[in-house]
């Protein structure tokens, strides 16, 4: 897990989670808020996902938020 603040100043942490099929989704949850983003990786496995999110700067987490979508 992650934490990181947008451009906004918002408060958010990013962590992992397994989807089926092999997937691995960017779950995004901004602190002090409800609701909660998610973003599929293109990670070959979730051991790939954990370095891209271990290796992200914040600019790349901004970026991978901006292409969120609401969690239904």
């Amino acid at each position: 897990m992650r934490s990181f603040d947008d451009s906004e100043g918002g408060h958010w942490q990013a962590a992992l989670m397994e989807a089926s099929f092999g997937n691995v989704l960017m779950i995004f949850s901004r602190i002090g808020a409800d609701g909660v983003l998610l973003k599929p990786l293109d990670a070959a496995n979730f051991s790939e996902a954990e370095q891209l999110l271990a290796a992200a700067d914040e600019s790349r987490l901004c970026a991978l938020l901006a292409e969120a979508r609401p969690w239904n």
